[in-house]
């Protein structure tokens, strides 16, 4: 399963930011340049990580953004769902009936669905703190 652009991009720049972000809050200028994301991209997705709650900005000429959560309470499962709206595509779900779907209901949904359920444990066991400490 491939991960997407804007999961990657998502979590380098809260990476960077909570490597960075300890006594002030950082702006995007500066995570884009230290982990050379294209700055438009990342400031959307940042609308969507304020939207969801991770992270917060502060206003003014020493403004930023800083982490909302605690690098330990944030999971990549959390990224994931603010940034994507569905990470798990496939042709044939529950959510979604289509032409692909062998006859209703389709006996691949419990299986796609049961997969989405291990992928989606698996994500929020991954913990910011746990990717930080690869780096």
């Amino acid at each position: 399963m491939p991960i997407s652009t804007k999961t990657e991009y998502a979590v380098r720049a809260l990476s960077e930011l909570a490597v960075s972000s300890v006594e002030r809050p950082v702006s995007i200028t500066e995570i884009c340049r230290k982990q050379n994301l294209p700055r438009k991209y990342v400031e959307q997705l940042f609308r969507k990580l304020k939207q969801s709650g991770l992270v917060q900005s502060t206003h003014g000429a020493r403004g930023g953004y800083s982490l909302n959560k605690s690098i330990a309470s944030i999971s990549l499962q959390n990224i994931m769902e603010a940034v994507d709206e569905s990470y798990v595509k496939s042709f044939c779900s529950s959510e979604n009936q289509s032409s692909h779907c062998l006859g209703l209901p389709c006996g691949f949904h419990e299986l796609w669905d049961e997969i989405k359920e291990h992928l989606d444990g698996y994500f929020d066991s991954i913990k910011l703190d746990q990717i930080i400490a690869k780096l």
